[in-house]
C-alpha cells in the first residue's frame, strides 16, 4: 500500500487515463477524489473505489479553488495532484476556430496551472506534495492537433521550470510522466 494515509485528486478521472489513475492510486491505498467537467463520469468511477467525485471545469479558477477546497476538508488534505483533464478540438489550422484553440490551451495547459497553483498552498504548508502532469508525444505535432501539440509542448516545457517555483523552504517535489498504456 505505496499511499496508504494520502489523498490523490486525479482531475479528467471519469475516463481513460485518468479513471486507470485513479483506480490504480485506490489500490495502492490512497483516499481518491475524482474530478471531470461533469460529475457522472466522476461518480462512476469514484463510488466503486470509495473515493469522492467533483465536477470542475479546470479553466476555471473558481472551479478549481473550489474543488481544492472540498477535497481537502472531505477527505483530510491533499498529497498528490494528477491532472489528467483534457478535450481535443481536432482541425487544419486555417479550419480552426478561436474557440477551438482557447479550449484546448484552457483545458490542458491554464488548467495545470490553475490546479498546481491551487494544490500548492496546502502542499507547501504540509512540506509535502506531488504532481504529476500528462503530456503527450503529441507534444511533437500531429496533423490537425495545433492546439492539442501547443498545449502538451507548454506542459513540458513548464516542467522544466515548475521546481524552482515551489520555493526554497520547502521539501515538496514534483514528479512528470508522459502518459503512457502503463497505466492501464
Amino acid at each position: 500500500m505505496r499511499f496508504k494515509d494520502r489523498v490523490a485528486l486525479v482531475t479528467g478521472g471519469g475516463r481513460g487515463i485518468g479513471a486507470a489513475t485513479a483506480k490504480l492510486f485506490a489500490a495502492e491505498g490512497a483516499r481518491v477524489a475524482v474530478s471531470d467537467l461533469d460529475e457522472a463520469p466522476a461518480r462512476e468511477v469514484a463510488e466503486p473505489i470509495g473515493g469522492l467525485a467533483v465536477a470542475c471545469d479546470v479553466s476555471v479558477r473558481g472551479d478549481v479553488q473550489a474543488m481544492i477546497e472540498r477535497v481537502t476538508k472531505e477527505l483530510g488534505g491533499l498529497d498528490i495532484l494528477v491532472t489528467c483533464a483534457g478535450i481535443i478540438r481536432d482541425n487544419l489550422l486555417f479550419k480552426m476556430t478561436d474557440d477551438d484553440w482557447d479550449a484546448v490551451i484552457d483545458t490542458h495547459l491554464k488548467g495545470t496551472f490553475l490546479c498546481a497553483r491551487a494544490a500548492q498552498a496546502s502542499m507547501v504548508d504540509k512540506k509535502y506534495g506531488k504532481m504529476v502532469f500528462l503530456s503527450s508525444t503529441s507534444a511533437l505535432g500531429n496533423r490537425g492537433q495545433a492546439n492539442y501539440s501547443a498545449a502538451k509542448a507548454g506542459l513540458q516545457g513548464w516542467r522544466g521550470r515548475f521546481p524552482s517555483s515551489w520555493g526554497s523552504s520547502t521539501s515538496t517535489s514534483t514528479r512528470w510522466r508522459r502518459a503512457s498504456s502503463r497505466l492501464g
